[in-house]
């Protein structure tokens, strides 16, 4: 015989099948205080039992987001509100301007654009110089019936490592001068108001600033030579100090170069009036160091003005 918890244990879950068949869950649900039912329930305690991780490794994303129809939530979410929302003011004080500005690349772009327009106005400028020395030597040319030659097949023609003509020179020694000038001006100026202030004492003398530019004007002149092979104002308008053989000139070269400077200004310029006439254009200065100044645009080409250069062009193929 079977024992009589067997039988009670058979009899209690067919009486439990019976009542949940028979119970009505709406009726049920009726009868329950849902609010009551909530206030007794530790949510704390249900979410730690949870497995977040769990839960969302066993969630199929791609499949959750297929199931979502992007046009309609869109067509729900009130942009105006949202917008209306926003704290702009928070959110522009959050951003890092330099940072994004930087990673942009825009300050890179502004001083790369700087650049290439300071340099095309520069060469505007440096062609133009060119062209007139162009035309001087033409007319030279022609006068003493001379032959010339410039590089450049179609274009532009080009001029780097060709001797610089009278124009280009002078338009270099008078930047140099001005510099020379300024800089002095604004160093007597800046002595002169210290020595009257701590004790009362003016340098205005003809004689010490006379002998102040002369001694500004040599180191000046010695110190670019030496180093860069070319004046300041020569930098500006693409002139370099070469040997005659047209290699790098030597300190020793340069010394002569700017002590006979003076030389050709002294008996009224006139050391001056071989660079218009010379093969070579070289001024008097220029014979007693053994140098020459040529056109030198550093990473450019030194070039003359297209108009010019097609007129030169058919000049020199003209008899």
């Amino acid at each position: 015989m079977a024992r009589p918890a067997a039988v009670l244990g058979r009899l209690a879950g067919k009486v439990t099948g019976r009542v949940v068949e028979s119970v009505q869950p709406d009726v049920v649900l009726s009868h329950v205080d849902l609010d009551a039912l909530l206030d007794r329930i530790d949510v704390n305690r249900v979410l730690d039992g949870i497995d977040v991780n769990g839960l969302l490794d066993r969630i199929d994303v791609s499949r959750l987001l297929d199931r979502v129809d992007v046009e309609r939530l869109l067509d729900r979410v009130d942009v105006e509100r949202l917008l209306d929302r926003v704290d702009v003011g928070r959110l522009v004080d959050r951003v890092d301007v330099e940072s994004l500005v930087r990673r942009s690349g825009l300050p890179g772009v502004v001083v790369e654009s700087q650049a290439r327009l300071a340099g095309s106005v520069l060469d505007l400028v440096r062609r133009q110089l060119a062209g007139l020395d162009a035309l001087l030597d033409d007319a030279v040319r022609r006068l003493l019936r001379r032959d010339v030659q410039l590089s450049g097949t179609t274009g532009r023609l080009t001029i780097t490592g060709h001797y610089a003509g009278a124009v280009s020179r002078a338009a270099a020694t008078a930047l140099d001068l001005l510099i020379i000038t300024a800089s002095f001006t604004i160093g007597l100026a800046g002595v002169n108001l210290l020595t009257n202030a701590f004790w009362g004492l003016s340098v205005r003398r003809a004689l010490p600033a006379t002998a102040g530019v002369v001694a500004l004007a040599f180191c000046y002149a010695i110190g670019f030579l030496g180093i860069a092979a070319r004046t300041p104002g020569q930098g500006i308008v693409g002139l370099r100090v070469v040997r005659s053989d047209g290699g790098t000139i030597r300190p020793g070269q340069a010394l002569r170069w700017v002590a006979a400077f003076p030389v050709s200004v002294v008996p009224l310029g006139l050391g001056f009036v071989p660079i218009v006439f010379h093969r070579e254009h070289r001024a008097l200065h220029d014979l007693v160091a053994g140098t020459a100044v040529v056109h030198d645009w550093g990473d450019r080409p030194a070039e003359l003005p297209g108009p010019l250069s097609a007129f030169l062009s058919r000049r020199a193929e003209s008899p």
